[in-house]
């Protein structure tokens, strides 16, 4: 883990100064290094360490419209957040928010299909009435003419006259072909052509007309075709007083199509809409009932900082060539081996308000509020309301690298924005000791709950960024508790990297696949029954106790202190743990104190559904990509 930057021209230290004294303002600080400590443990970088920290998101407090049950007073005072000003029930400030429109699906798309559907139905039914209205018209007009033989005759007549001579002349070249020199009648017109070319011409059509059915085909013809033109006559003389079905099919069915579709869609919610209250990060405390705990938290210290830091190492991706790859990375303080529960000291909490929105809403946004300026859209109705708590929290251990791909066959994969992390929300060292006594459970713990204290509790508006009003207040009891989480996820390492790709305007996560290579995927399979493996399959899981090859603060040292981030599984576990003797597996404790998930309701009543483990979970090939941008 140690790097030197041996051409480096100025101290280290004087760099995260710099820093931190541009940051002075902040709720942090960022520590001074020395060169020493910040390459003792995890390699030079810049180093930093939060002292003290804790923020909530709160409404602006110079308003002039006061909540009902909070005075005027309080509200035009900016002198800090209602907690530190000591305000009966400061979490009704907790307004201050983040807003996510997701753009839904492609509604043009959505239109058009739901058009053609309705268009198709409706001009399909039209179409075929009008038809068979019509053929029945056609039919009497046609049988007048065909039975009537005066009518008929002057019709035979009238067209006989102005089509016989072409079908004539047609039938005549069918048999003299001037273009083969020694046809019959060309012989014949060439052996008379001293008589001059028009009577050559003239001699040889009769002698065509004397030997070939020339009169009867053609005569044929007119006849057909006058009772074909005859046919057609009446069709256009019915459709002068008839109703065309092709333009009533195309006119009822636009009619109808736009109608329903335009029902239809307009009453599709299809779009949503995400506000987040009140995010706040303070230190860990005893309650899963409070979202924030006003206390601040420190995070890091000067052998064991935040790092952000470059560096490189020789990495086969897609191929059996090993190269070097070059990364930048942001690493969280390391995990020690050593449980240490000092380092679950985190608490977030947040609340929401997610709405389905329909079709026909408008996007438009009020500055001021990040509010819609149409808030009609926003139901109660149609909203789901929650409370986020937890606390206990830790991402010590946890790693993002970024870089430049290699080039690969794989088009998608090659020279794009690679990631390998290793994200570790960790709440309980020793899981193995949690039973339903314990009296720590909502320290380390989750809970999601929906419901409020009371009718009264619930906000004057349906959520306050269209008015202002106080953010509710949650049932003390009532929620879903999932107690003692710890969640080590593997996505993406240098070897089988996860990548950003881009289909045209269309863009695409993949954990790429791994390749038919055995220096690459030995690297990345596991012995899952021989802690971090055999020496053929050198992955293994990262777990509360252990995420790969443990790291030594140097090489001479006889035990490492910290834990590893080179594992290539992952694990997700919840309640009362333990790991097999032996091994780096997990299983769930399955006797009747265990716990992990909780349900209760406003009654206080409780149903314990125990703990779980997801164990050693490879990611081979995983791939999402948007669709209609």
């Amino acid at each position: 883990m140690t790097q030197s930057w041996n051409n480096a021209r100025f101290k280290k230290s004087c760099l995260a100064s710099l820093i931190a004294v541009l940051l002075s303002p902040s709720v942090y600080a960022l520590e001074s290094l020395s060169d020493d400590h910040l390459a003792e443990t995890t390699g030079e970088g810049i180093g930093l360490s939060l002292e003290n920290f804790k923020m909530v998101f709160q409404g602006a407090n110079d308003r002039s419209t006061a909540l009902n049950d909070i005075s005027r007073s309080i509200y035009d005072t900016s002198t800090g957040s209602s907690y530190a000003r000591g305000v009966a029930n400061p979490w009704q400030l907790d307004t201050g928010l983040i807003r996510i429109i997701p753009t839904g699906e492609n509604y043009q798309q959505l239109y058009d299909t739901a058009f053609e559907k309705n268009y198709s139905v409706a001009y399909n039914s039209t179409y075929q009435n009008t038809v068979t209205t019509n053929a029945t018209t056609y039919t009497t007009i046609q049988n007048s003419v065909n039975n009537d033989p005066v009518l008929y005759t002057s019709k035979y007549n009238e067209f006989y006259s102005s089509k016989y001579a072409i079908y004539e002349k047609a039938e005549i070249d069918r048999y003299w072909d001037r273009s083969k020199p020694f046809n019959e009648y060309q012989a014949y017109y060439n052996s008379i052509i001293w008589r001059g070319a028009a009577e050559a011409e003239r001699r040889t059509i009769e002698k065509i007309k004397a030997e070939k059915p020339v009169i009867t085909d053609a005569a044929a013809k007119v006849a057909t075709d006058t009772r074909t033109w005859i046919t057609a006559e009446a069709i256009r003389q019915a459709q002068l007083s008839q109703k065309d079905p092709i333009a009533e099919g195309i006119k009822a069915g636009n009619a109808s199509a736009v109608s329903l579709t335009a029902a239809q869609i307009s009453n599709k919610r299809t779009k949503a809409d995400v506000f987040i209250y009140g995010l706040a990060l303070s230190k860990s405390d005893g309650s899963l009932n409070t979202r924030y705990s006003n206390q601040g938290f420190n995070w890091g210290s000067t052998v064991n900082p935040w790092l952000f830091r470059a560096g490189t190492e020789k990495v086969r991706q897609f191929s059996a060539t090993e190269k070097d790859l070059g990364y930048i990375a942001l690493e969280a303080p390391l995990a020690t081996v050593a449980a240490n529960e000092a380092d679950n000291n985190i608490k977030l909490g947040f609340w929401t308000d997610i709405f389905a929105r329909s079709f026909s809403s408008s996007n438009s946004v009020d500055p001021m509020t990040g509010a819609p300026n149409v808030p009609g859209d926003l139901l109660v109705s149609e909203r789901l309301r929650l409370q986020f708590v937890a606390n206990g929290l830790s991402l010590n251990g946890s790693q993002f690298r970024l870089f430049q791909t290699f080039t690969s066959p794989t088009k998608d994969y090659s020279q794009t924005l690679g990631l390998a992390s290793v994200i570790r929300i960790n709440t309980n060292d020793t899981p193995e000791n949690l039973t339903t006594a314990s009296t720590n459970l909502d320290s380390k713990g989750i809970r999601i709950s929906t419901a409020a204290k009371n009718d009264q509790s619930d906000g004057t508006a349906s959520t306050p960024a269209l008015n202002s009003s106080a953010a509710p207040t949650f049932h003390e009891l009532e929620g879903m508790y999932i107690y003692s989480p710890n969640i080590n996820l593997v996505l993406g390492t240098m070897d089988q990297p996860f990548i950003v790709a881009s289909d045209g305007n269309n863009i695409i996560l993949e954990v790429t696949r791994i390749p038919n290579v055995p220096e690459i995927y030995n690297k990345i399979y596991q012995n899952y029954g021989s802690g971090l493996g055999t020496m053929a399959l050198k992955g293994s899981t990262c777990n509360v106790y252990q995420c790969g090859e443990a790291i030594k603060n140097v090489s001479t040292d006889a035990s490492a202190l910290y834990q590893g981030r080179t594992a290539t599984h992952s694990s997700i576990a919840i309640g009362s743990i333990e790991r097999i003797p032996g091994t780096n597996l997990l299983r769930a404790k399955q006797d009747n104190n265990s716990t992990g998930i909780m349900f209760k309701n406003a009654n206080g009543d409780i149903k314990n559904y125990g703990s779980a483990v997801i164990d050693g979970v490879l990611i081979q090939h995983l791939k999402i990509k948007t669709t209609g941008l």
